[in-house]
């Protein structure tokens, strides 16, 4: 059985360990150690990563009562120095005990039950088994929480029975049988864990909740310790400098600078669509047909621009046939109208003249559109349209 040096002492960041056993599984090549400074992937804590001689530690896995380091190669069997990616420990271990603390804060003064905890790579969350928790509950958990990270308070461990365990008062009941490995933060937390923890609290640095959502009728709180939150500053920090400089705004008067950035630009928005409707409307006017058919290309104009362009002639004139054509790179695209008491089913019209080419076509009787592969011969398309006209009138 490997020795779980991570159990005995948090701070060991690399030592020396004989490869007892190696294989391959469905997870890749792994290696079972005497003793072992990685922690493996459990209670919501990501395993650790690093190196066992010059391969790569990728996952660290409790398979059928083994540890598995799975390795980027495989490894013999001999001693190896084994090194933790220390930034990454440490980090979990901020972040964990971070949980600790909020999940005893929220159910002391509140009586909110942690339900689950998840430690992703960017957010940390934890759900709490009411569907709604106030702002100033929040504000004050967590000043309650870094006024402890203040006093330098220790965490220990500490492993005993079953029995030993029924009398304590553990935040939730354990979840393995056997001994059982306890966490403790003086009097404020006593929780059954197995998890990498600080020395004390002054080690988490800062507490820093981000946010909170419904989810499945629980709370969802998110939330960033030490390092992370002390980066999330500098992100916002950031943001805001960028953001004072583009509104000319100081910090405090950002978000109203943006809500009336927000409102010219609404306004600004809406006039252009006018003066693009306008402008649609004055185009159309200018286009003239040759007796009752109007047939013409737009090289690099949107389709649904075509489409108005169309609706608005075939609006104005009582009888009028439209064919309008927009080449593309990689295809040919066609808007098919008429006046609304012309006869005729444009939508069949532009089938026929697309069957050879196995286009494709939708739309109504009175505007239809359709498209074939590459640039096509648009001179082909224009004599068909036009001869099919001439048979409907």
């Amino acid at each position: 059985m490997t020795e779980k040096i991570y159990y005995n002492d948090t701070a060991v960041k690399e030592a020396t360990a004989n490869v007892i056993e190696h294989g391959a599984d469905d997870k890749g090549n792994y290696v079972v150690l005497d003793r072992s400074c990685f922690y493996p992937e459990g209670g919501g804590q990501p395993a650790d990563r690093g190196v066992i001689g010059e391969a790569e530690v990728l996952d660290v896995q409790t398979v059928d009562g083994e540890i598995r380091h799975y390795t980027s190669r495989p490894l013999e069997e001999a001693e190896y120095l084994a090194v933790v990616d220390w930034e990454r420990r440490f980090d979990h271990m901020q972040q964990h005990t971070g949980q600790h603390l909020l999940s005893a804060v929220f159910e002391k003064e509140f009586g909110m039950t942690t339900k689950s905890f998840h430690l992703g790579t960017e957010r940390v969350s934890i759900d709490l088994d009411v569907p709604g928790i106030q702002p100033d509950q929040i504000k004050r958990v967590e000043e309650q929480v870094n006024f402890f990270v203040q006093r330098q308070i220790p965490i220990e461990t500490e492993w005993v029975t079953q029995e030993q365990a029924a009398g304590l008062p553990l935040r939730k009941k354990p979840a393995v049988e056997g001994d059982i490995r306890l966490v403790k933060i003086a009097d404020i937390d006593i929780n059954a864990c197995g998890g990498t923890h600080l020395r004390n609290t002054a080690e988490l640095g800062l507490v820093k909740i981000i946010r909170m959502e419904k989810a499945k009728g629980a709370t969802r709180i998110y939330f960033l310790c030490g390092n992370r939150a002390l980066n999330h500053f500098d992100l916002l920090q950031s943001v805001t400098d960028q953001l004072t400089k583009s509104l000319n705004a100081p910090a405090a008067q950002l978000p109203e600078a943006a809500t009336a950035m927000l409102i010219d630009r609404k306004d600004k928005e809406k006039q252009l669509k006018k003066v693009g409707a306008r402008l649609l409307e004055l185009e159309a006017d200018s286009l003239q047909p040759e007796n009752n058919m109007l047939i013409k290309s737009f090289e690099g104009r949107p389709v649904k621009e075509v489409q108005q362009l169309a609706q608005l002639k075939t609006q104005k004139c009582p009888a009028l046939y439209v064919l309008f054509m927009v080449p593309e790179e990689l295809h040919l695209r066609f808007v098919c109208a008429k006046s609304k008491n012309s006869p005729g089913d444009m939508k069949q019209v532009l089938e026929k003249i697309l069957k050879s080419d196995g286009g494709s076509v939708g739309g109504t009787e009175n505007i239809s559109q359709g498209s074939v592969s590459g640039n096509g011969n648009s001179e082909i398309y224009t004599i068909s349209f036009q001869e099919l006209i001439k048979e409907i009138t």
